[in-house]
């Protein structure tokens, strides 16, 4: 099944080589999809933070269906960068995001595999900035892939690029899916059937060793 994409996406996934993306809490399926089929790209940290995007919640398949796991932060005004939101740390949100994935994945075939390198971070890691949080899991993740990449983050910001592919509004729900629909199997899909593109974490909890393999092929 293909999904819908836009054409200056389309000709930019195959005709430029870096790129740039949103620095998301364990993004979306998609977001890999298109990070693989680049031989580097950059983070932005400088673009500004929007409610409801990506930036401090995932979407994870529970026990009900799709369940938004929500990192709660401090209050900016309008036009803060990404880099200056902080983490209101008054409730245990971490453990409770835990738990959660716990609740999800603990019958997945590679929950236990992974389990060791994830837990840590959930019950001793503290961080102040929402982007150190986020780039700390992206790093394990990547790290749980095998995947090596070449990446670097902005200095400042500008709201276009000429010479990189724009995927910063990946970080919107409302974006349009911009590549194929990955089908694998997952926990509860025989009680609500297949979510798409939700967190990479349902992917490698559910294929482990192979969700790098799925992603770029």
């Amino acid at each position: 099944m293909e999904l819908s994409k836009t054409g200056s996406q389309q000709s930019k996934l195959t005709q430029t080589s870096s790129a740039i993306f949103p620095v998301a809490y364990l993004p979306p399926i998609n977001h890999f999809i298109a990070m693989l089929a680049h031989e580097e790209f950059k983070w932005d940290t400088h673009e500004f933070y929007h409610k409801q995007f990506y930036y401090n919640r995932c979407n994870i398949y529970g026990p009900n269906g799709t369940q938004t796991l929500t990192i709660p932060v401090h209050k900016r005004f309008e036009k803060t960068p990404l880099k200056d939101i902080t983490i209101v740390d008054e409730t245990p949100w971490q453990k409770i995001h835990w738990r959660s994935y716990e609740a999800a994945y603990r019958r997945s075939p590679y929950f236990e595999y992974y389990e060791g390198e994830l837990y840590s971070l959930y019950w001793e890691y503290k961080a102040e900035y929402l982007l150190d949080w986020n780039i700390k899991l992206l790093e394990i993740v990547f790290k749980l892939m095998e995947t090596n990449l070449k990446l670097s983050f902005t200095d400042e910001y500008f709201k276009s690029y000429e010479n990189l592919a724009d995927y910063r509004n990946l970080a919107s729900p409302q974006e349009a899916v911009i590549t194929k629909e990955i089908k694998y199997q997952q926990v509860f899909e025989e009680r609500n059937g297949f979510i798409p593109n939700l967190s990479i974490i349902d992917l490698l909890f559910s294929e482990g060793p192979h969700a790098k393999e799925l992603l770029i092929n």
